[in-house]
């Protein structure tokens, strides 16, 4: 199974694995049918959590960011049907006390009946992220040194991918195995549109920042004209982009921009059967950015 927190609620969510273990299909309860959208989600990114609550990065409180776009999330009078934090769960070094303090910051969305989808980041560590997290199957059967996961929805099927390649090391890197993993895991659900979300930013510069093996990736999904979308992080930075079709969505950090004209904060998601609904909201609602909305038409 993929790194999952399940809700807190007696409101569960309907899980199932694949026989081969490579893939948890997520389908919502019908009892939550009246508070939750089963085609809305709340995506985050680089939330960068740290031991101390008060630490401060770039003039910033990270675990008041959170405790905000938390708390927003909780009160939506229609709730998403599960939260996605895309990487860069812990501030630097993924330690295990970084993680001690954001599960508590992630209850509220739990008590809500939110499922919590943790990506690996290039400052998360998965060895002390699942001693922090022991009630949660630690790999994907297959892929043991990586967290992947299927996610299931009623218009589309989301891709979570593993881009950690080394703890506080810029670069993120997928490998032939994931990539493997993820085409024969894309043809088998090509009835869907594919939303293929990843840490690191598509990067083919000679000294790459971002994914190293880019252009192994691009060269999977490009070709599957049911790939509609690719989401990641790690610039800090909130931009949409077209690669040869797909919408490729760098979702802002919810800690701190290194740009400070860059907003922070998180992505409110709807999930339409030919594309995507898209509103970010901003840490500062005062910001020109706030409340910005993106919507993305499928590919054909």
């Amino acid at each position: 199974m993929p790194l999952t927190l399940p809700p807190l609620s007696r409101r569960k969510f309907l899980a199932t694995t694949l026989a081969t273990g490579a893939a948890l299909f997520l389908k919502p309860d019908l009892s939550r049918a009246a508070e939750a959208d089963p085609h809305r989600l709340a995506l985050l990114s680089d939330i960068h959590i740290d031991a101390d609550p008060h630490a401060v990065d770039r003039g910033v409180v990270m675990h008041d960011h959170l405790e905000k776009a938390v708390d927003e999330i909780t009160r939506l009078d229609v709730k998403p049907i599960a939260a996605l934090i895309n990487g860069d769960c812990a501030h630097l070094h993924g330690r295990t006390e970084d993680y001690g303090v954001l599960l508590p910051l992630l209850k509220p969305l739990r008590e809500a009946g939110l499922p919590v989808h943790l990506s690996m980041g290039n400052h998360d560590n998965r060895e002390n992220i699942w001693k922090s997290i022991p009630q949660c199957e630690s790999h994907v059967g297959g892929l043991k040194d990586r967290q992947i996961a299927v996610l299931e929805m009623p218009h589309a099927n989301l891709f979570l991918l593993d881009s950690l390649k080394m703890t506080n090391f810029t670069p993120g890197f997928l490998g032939d195995r994931q990539t493997r993993w993820l085409a024969g895991a894309l043809d088998a659900r090509s009835e869907k549109p594919a939303i293929v979300f990843v840490h690191h930013q598509p990067d083919e510069s000679l000294m790459p920042q971002g994914l190293t093996d880019t252009r192994m990736l691009l060269d999977i999904l490009t070709p599957r004209k049911y790939v509609k979308a690719l989401f990641y992080g790690h610039t800090h930075v909130w931009e949409i982009t077209h690669r040869s079709g797909i919408h490729c969505v760098n979702l802002p950090a919810v800690a701190y921009p290194f740009d400070p004209h860059q907003p922070t904060g998180w992505v409110d998601a709807h999930v339409r059967p030919d594309g995507m609904n898209l509103e970010l909201r901003c840490t500062d609602p005062a910001h020109p950015k706030h409340g910005q909305k993106v919507e993305l038409t499928w590919r054909t």
